[in-house]
């Protein structure tokens, strides 16, 4: 027993001193899509025609009065009115990529902008 004792003291001591970490890239199996939902608006320009009246002033001598025995009539205008409205759509845009990889039994992710083919980690022991 004490020779056991003795192997597993001497075993734990070689450890320790090689104890340490070490900087692996691990393989890349798989690689998912990140999308998010963002609305856009587009602006967009609504015109329409709207009649108004306005008066005419009274003149005695221009062509412009429209009068009837010395009243004075309205004049019928077509104004064109506009505002801006808003067109919204919803839409998918890619913001990254969530990347898996294995060390020994435990999933790794790491999420990227772009698909990687390996994942750097450090392993210490």
């Amino acid at each position: 027993m004490n020779k056991t004792l003795a192997a597993l003291v001497g075993l734990g001591l070689a450890v320790s001193l090689q104890a340490g970490s070490v900087k692996c890239d691990f393989p890349v199996y798989k690689s998912e899509p990140i999308w998010k939902t963002v609305i856009k608006k587009i602006p967009k320009k609504q015109c329409w025609d709207e009649e108004q009246k306005s008066a005419v002033d009274f003149k005695d001598s221009g062509s412009d009065a429209c009068k009837t025995s010395g009243i004075v009539v309205a004049k019928k205008c077509t104004v064109t009115k506009c505002r801006t409205v808003y067109e919204s759509y919803e839409e998918k845009v890619l913001v990254g990529y969530k990347n898996y990889a294995k060390c020994g039994c435990a999933d790794m992710t790491k999420i990227d902008s772009c698909k990687l083919k390996t994942i750097s980690a450090t392993v210490n022991f």
